[in-house]
Order: structure tokens, then sequence, then C-alpha cells
């Protein structure tokens, strides 16, 4: 005859769920209070599983906003189509490096999913230096260099201006205006982006690219491109201008990227870019 669950083997299951699911050990009532239901069956387990997924601990340990949701909204069982995401992707990845020109910070963020979810390296760059600290802290516990200067085609100093929000802030002004009123300017140093890719050792092929500087975007994958061999294997860029953007002949991109890289996708905001020798042209 089968032997039936003891209060033991259910403390180790919760504990079990806590550690890998919340990354710490249970707490004395709520674990508790699980191992009760288990144990007087006023929840099975698929039931306790379910209760920390939608829990707004899990959404806050695993980046997920305030909507509770997982990675992916799929219909597996537990989860199993987010484990053979993450291993598709990682699978296919060079370097596992993202890096992040105009960062900001976690929300609306090109790099901190695959860092919080997929364990990539990121580096972070971010002019605004209010921002710095915040950023530091939502990034907490990630594999993650953040810079902080500006990036543009050349190196020194520059007028950083405020824009009406943080994510329009820009070295250019009239970029930074088009959204509403200046709210300020500081002095904030310049760097070649491939200067600091380089001093960081970062493999020229690596994964990602995303760039968001409001009106220094195109100046900026030309330059790290051309001037610097750089060959992420894609590129995000804030290009789209509300899917006016059809080719990359619409840009003022240099003939070698033209030659190097092209759409594959696009949102109202950014153009998706891939290497040409591995997303060839039908």
């Amino acid at each position: 005859m089968a032997k039936r669950p003891t209060q033991l083997s259910h403390a180790a299951v919760v504990r079990a769920l806590y550690q890998s699911m919340l990354g710490r050990e249970p707490d004395s009532e709520g674990g508790q209070s699980k191992i009760d239901a288990l144990i007087d069956g006023s929840l099975n387990l698929t039931e306790i599983i379910a209760s920390i997924l939608h829990s707004d601990e899990f959404a806050e340990v695993n980046g997920t906003g305030d909507t509770g949701a997982r990675l992916t909204n799929d219909q597996t069982q537990f989860g199993e189509f987010e484990i053979l995401l993450k291993l598709w992707i990682n699978r296919f990845a060079n370097h596992r490096i993202v890096v992040d020109v105009g960062a900001r910070g976690k929300a609306r963020s090109n790099s901190y999913d695959l860092m919080k979810s997929f364990g990539w390296r990121g580096y972070l760059f971010e002019a605004n230096p209010r921002l710095i600290e915040s950023i530091r802290s939502e990034f907490h516990g990630l594999d993650v260099q953040i810079i902080p200067c500006a990036v543009s085609d050349y190196t020194g100093e520059a007028t950083f201006h405020l824009g009406v929000n943080d994510d329009v802030s820009s070295l250019n002004a009239e970029a930074a205006a088009g959204w509403g009123p200046l709210a300020g300017a500081v002095t904030v140093p310049v760097e070649r982006l491939g200067n600091i890719l380089r001093d960081y050792g970062v493999p020229q092929d690596f994964d990602l690219l995303s760039i968001d500087i409001e009106g220094e975007d195109v100046k900026v994958l030309n330059d790290v491109v051309v001037a610097f061999g750089y060959r992420p294997r894609w590129i995000i860029i804030e290009a789209s201008y509300d899917f006016a953007t059809t080719s990359l002949d619409d840009l003022p991109a240099d003939d070698l990227v033209r030659q190097t890289y092209r759409i594959v996708g696009q949102t109202s905001a950014n153009l998706i870019l891939g290497l040409i020798e591995e997303n060839p042209i039908d």
C-alpha cells in the first residue's frame, strides 16, 4: 500500500518551491499555511504553484511587472514553454551579451529580460546622472556593467538636454525639445561606443545592440560598425518613425551598414536589424 505523504515531505516540497520560484526560504506563516493546505487537501500541488506564480512577490523577483504574468503567458502545464524558450535563445547566442545605449531603467528596457530571465551580461550606457542610482537599484544582482556617459561619434564633453520626461533627454536639443519644454541641462562626458566596448573586452560579434538616444541613434550605429568594425548579430534602433522607415535606404545609414544589415522586424518606434549573412534576402 502506498505511503501517505508526511508533513516532512510536504515541507520539503514547499521549501523547494520557495527556493526555485522566489529565491528564498519559506517564511514561517506563508510556508506553514501551504504545508497545512497540502495536508488537509484544501489545495493541491498545482494550485500551490499557481498561487506563487500569480503572487506580487513572484512578479517582483522575476521582473514581470505589475501584472503578475510570467515571462510568457504560455498555456503549458507548469511553464515548460518558457524553459524551452530560454534554452533556444541561449543556444543561438554567441556570447549572451547585450549592449544597451540609452538604458533609462527597467521599464521598457530592451536588456533587462535578457539579463534577468536568460542570464546574459549587460553593458548599460546612460547619460542622465539622475537615473544612475535607480538603474543600479533596479538591475541589482544581475550581471551588469553601468557606464554613466553619453554616447556619440566623438569623445569629450557636451550639454545633455533634459526632456519633459526621462525617455526623451538627449545630446540633441531639438530632439529633446520636440516632446515638450526642456527641464534643464547638464554637462556630461561623451564617449564613442567602440572605445568603451574595446576597453571592456566586448567581442566584436556580441549578440544584441540596443540604441535609443533621441536623434543620435544612426550616428552611433555608423560609428560602431564602420569605424570600429563591430558586428552585433541583432540591433534594435529607434528609427522606425511610426513605420515610415521601410528600408535602411530611408536613413542616413552608411553604405557599409546597409550592406551588412537588413530590417527583420519593426515596431512603431524601433527597427530590428539582423546580419544579412544570417538573414539572407529571399
